[in-house]
């Protein structure tokens, strides 16, 4: 299996120990692995092995093989109707919009995200996480948005949800919230966020990639604009490198409520208390929810 294969590459819980990466490139190439087709979207040395970042174009799930296992071959007619490549196309043919671009509901259920942005506050949100834990059949799907700015500030938070996923109580997916996040209050959303003059965005996209890597977390196919944010160039970058645009329709602190095939978006970083607290209330009101992975 992708996975088993994964395990033997990445050790995912390591105090102290940093993997080595780089010749880090973005790719777009179709392998055969296992048998199977993948689609090959980065191409880098983990700890001075060449491997590839490979998609499964039905379940979405990313792996890291070793470049010489795979078999690199033209794109059948399998990959081209995939889930994968119609999410794509999906996201390239809406409109342009300042906010919210991307995928905003799914089919069933609902889809918890949470987001990492970059924060002064000490700590994290541990009583979402634990509430998760206590209310949810572990382990429970979780979607975090995440920023390298807030990993290298918050390394113990960051160190408790690897752990915390390691010992099967969530599953997390580490979606692209960019590295920096950059972000001036005083600035237009026409000028803001990924809009900023200066934003070396594609850079600060595999920035944030190579960050998880190195501290043992595998990046998925997931991206958020910071601020929900963006144009349609950035947009159509995002797709360039392969990534799933994630907005919302369930931005709790902003008083959008829960409903069948929500994303629901709440902010892990304390920035943004007011959202936890809604969510909380819920929970403990005896709110049903069925939590999916995308």
């Amino acid at each position: 299996m992708l996975l088993k294969n994964l395990f033997i590459l990445i050790p995912f819980f390591l105090y102290g120990y940093q993997n080595s990466i780089t010749n880090y490139k973005a790719i777009n190439k179709c392998v055969e692995f296992n048998a199977k087709e993948h689609i090959a979207i980065r191409s880098f040395k983990f700890n001075k092995k060449k491997v590839f970042l490979i998609v499964d174009t039905q379940s979405l799930k990313t792996g890291i093989i070793l470049q010489n296992s795979a078999i690199e071959n033209s794109c059948t007619a399998q990959i081209a109707n995939s889930r994968y490549i119609r999410l794509l196309k999906e996201i390239k043919s809406q409109p342009n919009k300042l906010e919210n671009s991307g995928i905003t509901s799914i089919k069933s259920g609902v889809l918890l995200t949470t987001d990492l942005c970059p924060s002064h506050k000490k700590g994290f949100e541990a009583r979402l996480y634990k509430a998760l834990i206590k209310y949810f059949p572990n382990p429970v799907p979780v979607t975090v948005f995440i920023t390298k700015r807030w990993i290298n500030k918050h390394k113990k938070a960051f160190l408790q949800l690897k752990r915390w996923n390691k010992e099967k109580k969530l599953s997390i997916t580490w979606g692209n919230h960019t590295a920096l996040h950059r972000y001036l209050p005083k600035r237009d959303l026409k000028h803001n966020f990924v809009l900023l003059k200066n934003e070396h965005f594609i850079k600060d996209v595999l920035d944030l990639e190579t960050a998880l890597l190195q501290n043992g977390a595998l990046p998925s196919v997931f991206f958020r604009f910071p601020g929900l944010v963006s144009d349609k160039k950035r947009v159509l970058q995002v797709c360039s490198l392969g990534l799933i645009t994630i907005g919302t329709n369930a931005w709790l602190a902003k008083g959008e409520k829960i409903k069948e095939g929500s994303i629901i978006l709440l902010h892990g970083n304390k920035n943004e208390p007011k959202g936890v607290d809604i969510f909380l209330r819920l929970l403990r009101s005896g709110k049903k929810l069925k939590i999916n992975a995308f």
